[in-house]
């Protein structure tokens, strides 16, 4: 009678730069605790596929184990693992049970704290805290875009600017789940960006509103994540009008005394959230003694 061989762990890792992610196929249990595990845990530097790592610019991990070599697993397709060109698609098929002989271990060896996530979402944030990654809406207003994308840069997260990204509202639209899932919090940026007025009025009757792909995007993320997990910054200025159905929800001004970076903290902060705000506290603080 054959003996049952130890089981061989596979790491998949999603990473801020694209080039560094990738999977890790068949490593002993000794290796997956030595080399990734138990540094990733710790927050410290740990090598992956020749390259020592961020654990803060980690987007994604699952671990799962196999009895067989990963040459020997098999896609749905019938492609094998390690010669699969699409890793999300292979590891979408194993969280979901797709792959015959492949476990999903990924809390055994980082627990997760978050239990009101899905088993891909939890995945991603396998040291027990939220995704690192923050959605950001923006319009016309650079000046408001930009300090934002500081702000959230030294609260050690990571901006993903919609207007950035590849396709743009498209993408966040028809591929959320996909490119997304792991994604908790939102920040829309609300700036006077266009005029509008009704059809019955004269155009001096204009008012300033936001663009309305922004207001689009800002529904979106409501029904995706939830009011309490979306915050709102709105540039004040005369005859500029948002939108109407707004109550309930956390706008803040966006203003010149720093406020809104206040605002912002104390919600990452309610949302589960472990930020360093000294040195954006620290700046505020200068700012006004030399004001």
């Amino acid at each position: 009678m054959s003996r049952l061989s130890l089981p061989k762990y596979h790491i998949y890792l999603e990473y801020a730069e694209p080039e560094k992610s990738g999977v890790r196929f068949n490593v002993s249990q000794e290796e997956l605790n030595r080399t990734f595990a138990t540094p990733f845990a710790a927050g410290q530097p740990f090598w992956f596929m020749g390259r020592l790592l961020n654990p803060i610019k980690v987007n994604k991990v699952v671990l799962f184990l196999s009895h067989a070599t990963a040459d020997k697993l098999l896609l749905p397709n019938q492609e094998n693992l390690i010669a699969a060109k699409d890793k999300k698609n292979l590891i979408e098929n194993i969280v979901r049970g797709k792959v015959k002989g492949a476990y999903v271990c990924t809390e055994k060896f980082l627990p997760i704290t978050q239990k009101n996530r899905s088993l891909s979402q939890s995945a991603t944030s396998a040291s027990g805290h939220l995704s690192r990654r923050i959605i950001v809406v923006s319009g016309a207003d650079s000046e408001m875009k930009q300090a934002l994308i500081g702000a959230l840069t030294r609260l050690s997260l990571m901006p993903l600017v919609m207007c950035e990204e590849p396709s743009q509202g498209k993408k966040i639209v028809e591929n959320f789940s996909r490119d997304y899932d792991d994604v908790a919090f939102a920040v829309v940026l609300l700036s006077p960006d266009d005029f509008a007025y009704a059809t019955n009025e004269v155009a001096t009757k204009r008012k300033l509103r936001p663009q309305q792909d922004v207001v689009f995007e800002l529904g979106f993320l409501l029904g995706k994540l939830g009011k309490d997990n979306v915050i709102v910054f709105r540039r004040e200025c005369v005859t500029f009008e948002g939108p109407i159905d707004l109550e309930g929800m956390k706008v803040t001004a966006f203003d010149d005394q720093d406020s809104w970076k206040l605002a912002l903290i104390r919600e990452l902060t309610n949302c589960g959230y472990t930020v360093n705000a000294d040195r954006i506290l620290n700046s505020i603080v200068n700012e006004q003694t030399h004001s």
